[in-house]
């Protein structure tokens, strides 16, 4: 690898760092798509969830005295009955249809949500039933978050709990998938080359993003949130027709 390529995804997971610490997701969504240029598609997917499962996992400990065991818990063990499914997707079926339907569905939660569509009256199970496609989609796509996204912001969660649940659960399913990649003999020399040189920089995105925090009004913080899970949409579709 020259330096021009890391200096490159260096300059990417310090950005996308910065994101993930303001808005508690994004990380994938902002750094996958940029890489791809510098290094081959599989070395950025791995290279991203390590990095990305540091990052979730600082979070999580920054973010431990807000009480989210509850819902993460739910949100996670859920999960764990999807991924197997989502596995079967990947093996089954044009991994470029999952994508182009994952953009659809949160191109549509988009549209709910920016209609006000009001979730903190539904029963636990509709919870359940978000963590089941997150999980679906983490093995099928390798993104987990827009559902996640999607349930927390309807259920109206403050910004503090709405970045506490996500690191929570990122944590574990990220760590769950790397070992799925590991298993798959998907972590080369060069994904723990490339992962051990960006972390220390990701570290210094959380940092900057995590003083940043203050600077967002909290009014704010559900349209930039509706912005960013815009983004992923159009991201997943883009995926699914150019790449």
């Amino acid at each position: 690898m020259s330096l021009t390529q890391f200096l490159a995804v260096a300059v990417i997971v310090f950005g996308a760092a910065i994101i993930q610490a303001l808005f508690g997701f994004g990380f994938g969504l902002i750094s996958v798509p940029l890489m791809i240029f510098f290094v081959d598609l599989p070395v950025a997917v791995v290279t991203a969830t390590a990095v990305s499962t540091v990052s979730c996992s600082i979070q999580w400990y920054e973010s431990r005295a807000i009480s989210a065991r509850d819902v993460s818990q739910r949100l996670v063990v859920s999960a764990l009955f999807g991924m197997p499914f989502g596995l079967w997707l990947l093996n089954n079926l044009d991994p470029r249809l999952m994508k182009g339907l994952l953009g659809v569905f949160v191109l549509i939660s988009v549209f709910l949500s920016s209609r006000q569509f009001d979730l903190r009256r539904l029963p636990l199970a509709f919870d359940y039933s978000m963590g089941v496609i997150a999980g679906v989609l983490s093995t099928s796509t390798s993104t987990n978050g827009p559902p996640l996204v999607f349930l927390l912001h309807a259920r109206h969660y403050s910004p503090e709990k709405f970045r506490a649940i996500l690191n929570r659960v990122f944590t574990v399913l990220n760590l769950l998938t790397l070992i799925t990649f590991a298993l798959a003999g998907k972590v080369t020399s060069e994904v723990t080359l490339l992962a051990g040189l960006a972390i220390p920089v990701m570290g210094l995105g959380i940092w900057l993003g995590i003083r940043l925090r203050s600077r967002i009004d909290p009014n704010h913080f559900r349209n930039l949130v509706l912005v960013l899970l815009f983004a992923t949409g159009l991201s997943a579709i883009a995926n699914a027709i150019f790449i």
